[in-house]
């Protein structure tokens, strides 16, 4: 009788582990399971690593990140360029620019935006704004203090947060 019950409790766990096991191959192969890595400029594929030379010419890289996006490698690559905080996301096999993000002025936000932020934040004031194109999607991440706290929400065009 014991016998039996320890396999009627086996089947159920067995399967169990086998789903979550499947599941677990499946998210490596979307790449959402893969963390970043910090490399340095050097690692980088000989295309990426001429475009980062060409978008930071004059700058400097603060860091780059490895990562995969859509099932490709790229790089998320931050720098200093003319005193100013930018970002670039490069592909690994063509060097291809797949987007940037460069400072711009709070009041230069479309206005929905503006007012999203600024019902976000309850105030306009000490907000720290950032214009992101990745992928022919353009996106605007606003940095401030919120509960006493530095805080960062991304919008779309349209004031609407993202993800």
């Amino acid at each position: 009788m014991q016998a039996r019950i320890s396999r009627l409790m086996l089947v159920p766990m067995l399967a169990v582990g086998v789903a979550g096991l499947m599941a677990g191959c499946a998210s490596t192969k979307s790449g959402t399971a893969q963390k970043d890595v910090r490399v340095s400029l050097a690692e980088l594929s000989a295309p990426a690593r001429a475009a980062v030379e060409k978008v930071t010419a004059g700058g400097k890289v603060d860091q780059i990140d490895k990562e995969i996006e859509r099932g490709k490698t790229v790089y998320d690559v931050e720098a200093t360029v003319g005193g100013k905080h930018v970002e670039f996301l490069i592909a690994d096999a063509d060097g291809a620019v797949l987007g940037t993000e460069v400072p711009i002025e709070f009041n230069q936000l479309p206005e929905a935006v503006r007012a999203a932020a600024e019902r976000y934040f309850g105030t306009a004031t000490g907000l720290k704004a950032m214009k992101g194109v990745e992928y022919g999607e353009t996106h605007y991440e606003i940095e401030g203090k919120k509960d006493g706290k530095i805080a960062e929400v991304t919008f779309d065009p349209t004031g609407k947060r993202a993800p």
